[in-house]
């Protein structure tokens, strides 16, 4: 549960940063009644370049235009977990994110916790560059609200207050050094004080919220919605919830609405506002790749993003290290068996979570690194999905079942093997799967049953990729993705891969 502010959010009330763009009075009616739309993309993590599954910027430009064609009350948003995710957004630590969401006419932002992860500075610079809004209520500074909380918009005459909310799991879902001094308050008691302050200077309240509707959030969307009603809608991330997903469990009066993840989805939601400013209708819809086959990119976005990929060509060729042996990442190798790249992988792991334990999939490693230089170019190719790193703690009897996992498919080859740091086992083919794994020992020494263990292991793995569904609802904290902690521990090398550095340690 997380800690509540009390008296401190009150008194905090008297900074609400309020902006109001148009004074309209509250007794007039309107000649007719308005449709409000609102587009909005959440838990991008860099996803912002076009593929199958990947509705890309150039098609959500495209796509926002249409609506605003069609309605010239559309303004476009997003909840967070955009700034950091694949290199594109990566290798300049957020500034193509922020300047291509400049060119798509973003108008207001809340941050998710990955948008965190270049550290608080960082996002303050960030912040500096957007021409959009970053709204959060509930995020403090040594006390001090960092973003404005709120701001009030005419569209056709109708007064829309949005406001924003980050999860406070972002004080353990993102380096805690990189935020020092930044503290999160209860979301709710802040949407309390908003819808407070607001009184009467709204005809429809919109909440920017990266809380999700995963069980182990605390609170979830939905959860808000029940406490503060006087929210219209809520523009939903960070549990990577679809739209279907969020109407099968919200229960409310609230529209809540989502797009999943990875881009996958542009989302809309409309909203009439009758003569009267009483909200006659609500409803929500998601743009897809499948459902919106004739969707055209728009050119001048494609191209912008494509200069934005050459320009971090000499990025990838700098050289962030050197090998005097050869990493092995060959495919049916890293699948079948433990190789010097799997284990100097997962001792990254340990060094930077200060887990016990540390699991790297086999399916997860791309390539070998021969020996000589190794660049940024090689790191992401070995490393190509930037999946995040992530802890959860285990007692020493559900270790085996990970590991009984993992070797379940030999002698196939199978994405699922376990490259491991700070534990060793033994693996018996012959017999049948699920009951091949002896002599666990972590640390050197037999693995305790009774004891608590930190494991740590890629976010898709948690996620019960690969078959290891005993991970699911187990993570605990997030840290920086793959390719960023695998630079860390070559830093902590001092640049130098030698045999010694492959030996499974903790």
């Amino acid at each position: 549960m997380f800690k509540r502010i009390g008296k401190f959010a009150v008194l905090a009330a008297v900074i609400f940063t309020f902006a109001f763009a148009g004074s309209i009075s509250a007794q007039a009616n309107l000649p007719e009644a308005v449709t409000l739309t609102i587009a909005h993309t959440n838990d991008l993590h860099g996803r912002i370049v076009e593929s199958k599954d990947v509705l890309g910027f150039p098609k959500i430009y495209t796509a926002v235009q249409d609506l605003k064609a069609k309605n010239p009350n559309t303004i476009l948003v997003d909840v967070g977990d955009t700034f950091h995710g694949l290199p594109i957004v990566n290798l300049d630590r957020g500034e193509t994110a922020v300047k291509m969401m400049n060119e798509l006419g973003y108008t207001y932002m809340t941050t998710g916790n990955h948008d965190y992860n270049y550290g608080f500075d960082r996002l303050l610079e960030l912040a500096k560059m957007a021409k959009f809004k970053i709204l959060a209520a509930n995020v403090y500074k040594d006390g001090q609200r960092v973003f404005p909380a709120y701001e009030i918009r005419d569209m056709g005459g109708v007064r829309v207050a949005f406001f924003g909310l980050a999860t406070p799991e972002t004080a353990y879902k993102t380096d805690p050094k990189g935020i020092e001094g930044v503290t999160f308050g209860d979301p709710i008691v802040e949407a309390k004080l908003v819808a407070a302050e607001l009184a009467g200077k709204y005809d429809v309240l919109v909440c920017l919220s990266h809380l999700g509707i995963d069980d182990s959030s605390d609170p979830t969307s939905i959860t808000l919605a029940k406490f503060v009603p006087q929210i219209d809608v809520i523009i939903d991330g960070h549990s990577h919830s679809t739209l279907a997903d969020i109407q099968k469990k919200n229960t409310t009066n609230t529209l809540i609405a989502s797009t999943g993840a990875y881009g996958a989805g542009l989302g809309v939601v409309d909203i009439v506002v009758g003569a009267n400013r009483k909200i006659m209708d609500k409803s929500a819809r998601t743009i897809t790749p499948a459902n919106s086959p004739d969707l055209k990119g728009d050119p001048r976005i494609a191209q912008m993003l494509a200069d934005a990929t050459k320009s971090q060509d000499a990025i990838l060729a700098q050289v962030v290290g050197k090998t005097d042996v050869k990493l092995e990442g060959t495919r049916d190798l890293v699948r079948t068996q433990q190789t010097n790249l799997g284990t100097l992988i997962a001792n990254g792991m340990l060094y930077v979570t200060g887990a016990d334990i540390a699991l790297m999939n086999g399916g997860g490693i791309r390539d070998s690194i021969p020996a000589g230089d190794i660049t940024m170019k090689l790191v992401y190719t070995v490393m190509p999905f930037s999946n995040y790193i992530q802890t959860g703690t285990f007692k020493g009897s559900e270790i085996k079942a990970i590991l009984e996992n993992g070797v379940g498919k030999l002698p196939a080859p199978d994405g699922r093997y376990p490259h491991m740091a700070g534990l060793t086992f033994k693996t018996d083919v012959s017999k049948p799967a699920g009951d091949r794994v002896s002599d666990i020992m972590v640390a050197g020494k037999p693995i305790d049953p009774n004891k608590d263990y930190v494991f740590a292991t890629l976010n898709f793995e948690f996620n019960g990729g690969d078959g290891y569904t005993m991970l699911v609802g187990k993570a605990k904290n997030d840290f920086p993705t793959d390719v960023e902690v695998f630079l860390a521990y070559l830093k902590h090398l001092g640049g130098v891969v030698t045999n010694d550095n492959m030996v499974y340690t903790k």
